[in-house]
């Protein structure tokens, strides 16, 4: 089948139409020479029969007369005289059961008669010949039986010659109907050729063909439309081809600003890490000095608390320049990871110390549930995914309870931060990984920070090649999961 596709691949539209023309011409008169012949075969066959069936008969009832006399001269006459037709090849008269009587001659053939005798006409076909056999009766009494073999070479020749001369006959009108079919197939195979030509031009990208063909009133229109539609195709691509110009002049034009507008982020990251982080640096250092020398006396009460109020504002102001700053390296994918070695447990204790002055703040209290393991990971980033999610759930308990716990689950490690805060709502839970957003972004919100923690934290989650879900009820609490490959 393949084979048969490639090769009619090789033939344009109008040698395929062709070619399935002349295949569906020969194949129909195959069938109708097929057709022809077998009706006549059957027809002349069941005729010729018939007649050498009569003509036995008339042989049985002519040679009766000598078989009643015994006279082996009269037989051999009438034998003679039956033989004469070319046809027949061998004529016998038998006796009762099969005794041979008289025969023309003494040539075997492929005639087998039945062993019982003969008592009623009958014939054996056999493929170059017949045998008719017909009984012979003198008014009741059974006297013998007659043979004639008849040869089918007459037959056979006469059916190869209307073989021929119908075959021929065929073939002469379907040449012709396949000349005529040919020629008027072309009036709608050319304008085709020409419309597959032009649409592949077209499709090569070359403007400006047309088909020009002629005939009917259809196909003039034909022709006609296609043009059209070609114009109007040309049209819409000039079109678009201007849309898509000023598009992506307006795309450079926005890549361009995006760029700039990406060096001034840079540029502003810069200052915030050089020109406000040292002197913030600076600053909470000269707290301490001047926290450090006020005396220990009742009346500096009042100062030093001013002062470690000012220390807190300081280290906060630190920790938003830090997470801008490790947001702006997360957007430029600057973060490269470090994987080392490390006790978990180890590290969410670090994590929980960490956090103590916050839980004092809202009299909240941490619980840590694990195991001492030693895992292969980035320290520091998963420092900071813990930091962000024990900072963000003390942030919005108060009075409550807050637990970190962490189990390995096959080749994962689960991390779960819970509390007892007044949790997130349904239709915010989809936006708080978001860098920038707050649910209440107004500036007098209970609540402080900057919106960039929990964004950190899933940034830095997918770094790691994890995944973060939260689960969180109404005034009832929230549960972040985080899970991390091992």
């Amino acid at each position: 089948m393949n084979r048969l596709s490639e090769a009619l691949n090789r033939f344009d539209f109008r040698q395929r139409y062709d070619l399935m023309v002349l295949a569906s011409v020969a194949l129909a008169g195959l069938l109708i020479v097929m057709s022809l012949y077998l009706a006549a075969h059957q027809y002349t066959s069941a005729y010729t029969r018939q007649y050498w069936k009569e003509y036995t008969h008339t042989f049985a009832h002519s040679i009766k007369y000598g078989v009643i006399l015994h006279s082996t001269i009269v037989s051999e006459d009438i034998i003679q005289t039956f033989t004469a037709d070319r046809n027949v090849l061998k004529a016998s008269v038998f006796e009762s059961p099969h005794t041979l009587l008289v025969a023309s001659n003494q040539q075997l053939f492929e005639c087998h008669p039945t062993e019982s005798p003969v008592i009623q006409p009958y014939v054996l076909d056999y493929a170059s010949l017949w045998c008719f056999y017909a009984p012979l009766y003198q008014n009741e009494d059974y006297l013998g039986y007659v043979e004639l073999v008849i040869s089918k070479h007459d037959l056979d020749a006469f059916m190869r010659r209307i073989l021929f001369v119908s075959g021929l006959i065929v073939l002469v009108v379907l040449v012709f109907l396949f000349l005529m079919v040919r020629r008027y197939s072309g009036v709608f195979t050319a304008p085709l050729l020409e419309i597959v030509t032009v649409l592949k031009n077209v499709s090569q990208g070359q403007r400006g063909h047309r088909v020009d063909f002629s005939g009917a009133p259809d196909i003039q229109r034909m022709s006609s439309d296609f043009n059209d539609m070609l114009t109007i195709i040309e049209r819409n691509e000039q079109v678009l081809e201007q849309l898509v110009a000023d598009r992506t002049s307006e795309l450079k034009i926005a890549l361009d600003s995006s760029r700039a507008a990406n060096n001034y982020k840079n540029q502003i990251m810069t200052l915030v890490s050089h020109e406000m982080k040292t002197p913030l640096h600076s600053i909470g250092t000269y707290l301490e000095l001047i926290r450090d020398a006020l005396p220990k006396t009742p009346e500096f009460d009042l100062c030093r608390s001013f002062h470690a109020n000012a220390l807190v504002r300081t280290h906060d102001l630190n920790e938003l320049i830090n997470k801008v700053l490790i947001h702006g390296k997360l957007e430029a994918n600057k973060v490269e990871l470090t994987l080392e070695p490390f006790d978990i447990k180890l590290l969410m204790q670090e994590c929980a110390d960490k956090l103590e002055p916050a839980l004092a703040d809202n009299r909240n209290r941490l619980s840590l549930a694990g195991e001492h393991q030693v895992i292969i990971a980035d320290a520091e980033v998963l420092r900071h995914i813990v930091n962000n999610l024990l900072s963000n759930a003390c942030k919005f308990t108060a009075d409550g309870d807050i637990s970190l716990s962490w189990r390995q689950d096959e080749a994962d490690l689960i991390i779960q931060v819970r509390d007892t805060g007044c949790g997130i709502p349904a239709k915010y839970q989809n936006q708080i990984y978001e860098p920038f957003w707050q649910a209440d972004m107004t500036l007098t919100r209970e609540h402080g920070g900057h919106g960039l923690g929990l964004s950190i934290t899933k940034r830095f989650t997918e770094l790691l090649g994890g995944t973060i879900h939260v689960s969180s009820q109404l005034n009832e609490g929230t549960l972040f999961t985080v899970k991390l490959p091992l």
